[in-house]
């Protein structure tokens, strides 16, 4: 190796004598071609080429930064607050008009302070429905405790939908919870299904009979109620002041709701009476029967008479 920079060492210095040479004397080359030609003879006309390696720096790498987060802010829970948690009598309930019913909130103390027996439920808005203004808490409630809040209510006397808003105050009336309520349909009470029996027919042929002579009687009970009546008896009177009747029927099965039954019978009147009474027909005459209403069990004929043979 030694050899070899000594021979490149003495080509060198050779090419610079040329070099000088050429450029004192002015050649046809300009002075940069020429020293690059002269560069390439002499590498070539050497036989060795030696490259030259250009280092590469090491590249420092940096660690990353660990950056610090800010602790979380912790907001203040308030003194009074209040989680719903359930109610009894759904939106939409229905009670009978005047019907007395109780209305009850279960909430949660989520705030920091404790409800004490002074905290209110109060009326806010709405309809009232027997309320009361205001009631005190039965019992003192601490955070994170439950309490259920009840208040006795009565349906209004007209059926419709009404609603009431209620709200909770604390001990020095301030307002914190707003917006409970009860919503409810109030509905017509429903009559209880009964039978009603009458007479819808009544009829005598002929319509003023003869002494002696048969006459034809019809009487139709009829149950115009919403319940099955029951076995009930049936009386026909020829005239209104008989002692006894002058025909008489037993109906033991009784009657369905809407049904009804006739009722045939012959009749001889004994003596004859001018045409100013009455002949009369009776339905449940020994009132067996329970019924939504009383005053319609009779029917009857007026004047009525019967001739002479």
């Amino acid at each position: 190796m030694h050899r070899i920079y000594r021979l490149m060492s003495g080509w060198l210095a050779l090419m610079l004598v040329i070099m000088a040479c050429t450029i004192s004397f002015g050649g046809g080359q300009d002075e940069e071609t020429a020293i690059q030609t002269a560069i390439a003879q002499t590498l070539t006309a050497g036989g060795s080429r030696v490259e030259a390696t250009v280092g590469t720096e090491p590249t420092l790498t940096l660690a990353p930064t660990n950056t610090i987060a800010a602790p979380p802010t912790n907001t203040p829970s308030p003194c009074n607050n209040a989680l719903y948690i359930s109610e009894t009598v759904p939106d939409g309930t229905e009670f009978e008009v005047g019907e007395n019913f109780t209305k009850t909130w279960r909430l949660k103390n989520v705030g920091t302070c404790t409800w004490n027996t002074n905290y209110k439920l109060k009326f806010g808005s709405g309809d009232k429905m027997g309320g009361p203004s205001s009631q005190n808490l039965a019992q003192a409630i601490g955070p994170n405790e439950t309490v259920d809040i009840s208040v006795a209510l009565k349906a209004p006397g007209s059926a419709g939908t009404y609603k009431g808003v209620w709200q909770i105050v604390d001990d020095g009336g301030n307002t914190f919870v707003y917006n409970i309520w009860v919503e409810i349909k109030a509905v017509e009470t429903a009559a209880p299904a009964e039978p009603d029996l009458t007479i819808s027919e009544f009829s005598i042929n002929p319509a003023t009979p003869t002494q002696g002579e048969n006459v034809h009687v019809r009487v139709r009970a009829h149950n115009a109620g919403t319940a099955d009546s029951g076995g009930f008896k049936m009386e026909w009177y020829g005239l209104s002041t008989f002692a006894s009747p002058s025909c008489n029927w037993n109906i033991v099965g009784g009657l369905v709701a809407g049904g009804s039954v006739l009722m045939e019978c012959d009749y001889s009147f004994a003596s004859w009476y001018p045409v100013n009474k009455t002949t009369i027909a009776y339905i449940d005459t020994d009132d067996q029967v329970d019924e939504s209403s009383e005053g319609n069990n009779s029917a009857s004929i007026s004047p009525f008479g019967v001739n002479e043979p």
